[in-house]
């Protein structure tokens, strides 16, 4: 190997930086190419992969609890406390005291927007704000003959404001006025605590004594069998006209002829259900007294912080436009979002938070190898590892793959393939003795003629064809023999990535290219083909891009991409991701090809 002026052990050192870097900027690709500009909650996801920031007294969030969180068309989100109606600009919370004088020092209970573009505001007691355009005003002349105290608050399935007052009954606004959809006269005695429709124009009252009860056709009827407890804190009416039912004594669900807790898992039994809320990727998001926060979904369940742990009260839900969801309890609100990263470490059942190459086979399972050696699996929420042929006792340099074959470059074990067809894996180990060029293999690669490549870290690289290998060493014209990355390009040239160099095989003719021909370094540490045919490189000095002729630098190019390249990818919005020893970016393709990176 020609003197690359570094050392053996530092060259050890910088694959394994690159090979974190790689497994970072694996999992983005993997991401980019399933997630949409906007991240809802995603319900693959275990309860530590999101984003989750809070906001307390500490924070400039007024004391008190949270009862209700909304967002109005004009984009605020509006938090209901019992220090008043708390407005969020996105950056700051502030404690509205311009409105009507009805809003100074009391709790807000309720928020609720309508089909009509309106935020309702309820306050305690029998007063109800309504807030558009920027202003807020009370409809005193459509209420003032109510005079009863409001209980209960929700949208119908049409999406108009539904209330359920103390004395008089529930009622709907509707085009700018109020009916009535039941009189009290006709309902039980015990104050309704929650209220919603069904797709069915069914309408649902739960009472705080009295239990569930059924307004349909203007009929009234008990619905008792299934229930849990008479206590009825919230209710949820879900677009396939399930009502998922939250009591004091744990969750059923109404499934069009009766309330059940078939797929409901027995954690939710005894639990105080408060709050309930339906995103947009069909989680239910469940708030309790005792159990925290907890997602419901076809997976199971899950909670924030781990189940039978004593936790703060959940007393409000919300997911806003851009699918973050919102969590209110006593003593501040909090925050769930998706982001384009995804992190798997010790929370999600990996041995280590330090791993190295990642690959997403086939079936769409997470191969990830922990610094520490061996190799771990994870795939909907489950996880394991592989020990085979002493997968456990090794460490896995690179990874590669194809439909039902997982090949993998090892320390000291060679050349490996796990081979399955929808059963256990088979394994079988290349190493020296078989004709490979060394037992340490640094990156593989899986040619489209079905040849399997092998960089090893001081001894060439190696071709395996119908179980026989064929070597390469820089006696061949490799420019060195240390193999950091493999590729093929579109016209079948296998190209090298080395410390001394690229070298490309064509034909059975080898070609060099150093800094002469336009490369910012000769050690070379990633290649990427992208979708248009531009074959791109990274090196220890930055980018540069081109073709079997020559290879240039973009100009003008910031200082971080003139840094380390680690790890290139292309997204299938045709943006670059670029992992540099500092940074991971994404750059717009064209306008680097241009000179205008910006």
């Amino acid at each position: 190997m020609r003197n690359s002026n570094i050392s053996l052990d530092r060259w050890k050192q910088q694959c394994w930086t690159l090979l974190s870097t790689l497994a970072v900027l694996g999992l983005v690709t993997w991401l980019a190419a399933l997630a949409s500009p906007a991240y809802p909650i995603d319900p693959n996801r275990a309860m530590s992969q999101y984003v989750h920031e809070r906001w307390g007294t500490e924070q400039g969030f007024p004391r008190g609890p949270v009862y209700a969180i909304a967002q109005s068309s004009d984009g605020y989100l509006w938090i209901g406390t019992q220090a008043g109606l708390i407005r969020f600009d996105g950056l700051n919370f502030r404690l509205v005291r311009d409105a009507p004088a009805s809003l100074n020092g009391s709790s807000v209970l309720g928020l609720r927007p309508d089909r009509e573009g309106n935020l309702w505001v309820r306050l305690e007691g029998s007063t109800l704000l309504r807030y558009r355009d920027g202003v807020f005003d009370s409809p005193t002349s459509d209420l003032s003959s109510m005079n009863s105290l409001i209980t209960a608050m929700n949208q119908t399935s049409e999406g108009n404001l539904l209330l359920s007052f103390m004395e008089r009954g529930v009622i709907v606004y509707r085009q700018g006025r109020f009916e009535m959809v039941a009189d009290a006269s006709a309902l039980p005695r015990s104050p309704v605590l929650s209220v919603a429709q069904t797709p069915d124009g069914s309408v649902w009252l739960g009472t705080r004594g009295a239990g569930l009860f059924r307004v349909r056709q203007g009929q009234i009827s008990s619905v008792a069998e299934g229930l849990p407890d008479p206590k009825v804190n919230c209710l949820l009416a879900d677009v396939n006209g399930n009502l998922w039912v939250g009591t004091d004594n744990g969750i059923v669900r109404w499934n069009g002829t009766r309330l059940v807790a078939a797929g409901i898992p027995a954690f939710f039994k005894h639990l105080q259900v408060l709050t309930l809320v339906r995103d947009r990727d069909a989680n239910i998001w469940v708030g309790t007294d005792s159990g925290g926060l907890v997602r419901l979904n076809g997976r199971g369940v899950s909670a924030l912080k781990g189940e039978g742990q004593s936790q703060e009260a959940v007393t409000a839900l919300f997911e806003d436009r851009e699918g973050n969801l919102w969590i209110g309890s006593d003593s501040g609100i909090e925050r769930l979002r998706d982001t384009a990263f995804m992190t798997y470490s010790l929370p999600e059942g990996l041995p280590s938070d330090g791993n190295k190459p990642v690959f997403v086979d086939s079936e769409n399972r997470l191969w990830v190898p922990p610094v520490e050696g061996g190799l771990w699996w994870v795939k909907d929420g489950r996880h394991g590892r592989a020990t085979n042929a002493g997968l456990d006792q090794d460490v896995v340099y690179s990874i590669a793959g194809r439909n039902g074959e997982l090949w993998l470059g090892r320390r000291h074990g060679g050349l490996t393939v796990l081979r399955s067809e929808r059963g256990p894996f088979h394994v079988r180990s290349y190493r020296q003795a078989d004709g490979l060029a060394q037992d340490s293999v640094y990156s593989v690669y899986l040619a489209r003629d079905g040849r399997v490549w092998a960089g090893t870290l001081s001894a060439g690289v190696s071709a395996l064809n119908n179980n026989r290998f064929t070597n390469y060493t820089t006696a061949d014209g490799l420019a060195s023999n240390t193999v950091a990355s493999i590729l093929e390009s579109a016209d079948g040239t296998m190209w090298f990535a080395t410390p001394s160099g690229l070298s490309a095989l064509s034909k059975g003719h080898w070609q060099g290219y150093t800094a002469q021909n336009g490369l910012p370094s000769e050690n070379v540490n990633c290649l990427m083909e992208d979708s248009t045919g531009v074959l791109w490189v990274g090196t220890a000095s930055g980018i540069s891009f081109g073709d079997r002729r020559s290879f240039r630098v973009p100009r003008e190019v910031p200082a971080p991409l003139r840094e380390q390249v680690l790890g290139l990818a292309e997204d299938k919005y045709r943006w670059l991701w670029i992992a540099t020893s500092n940074h991971v970016l994404r750059v717009n393709r064209d306008k680097l090809l241009t000179g205008r990176p910006g």
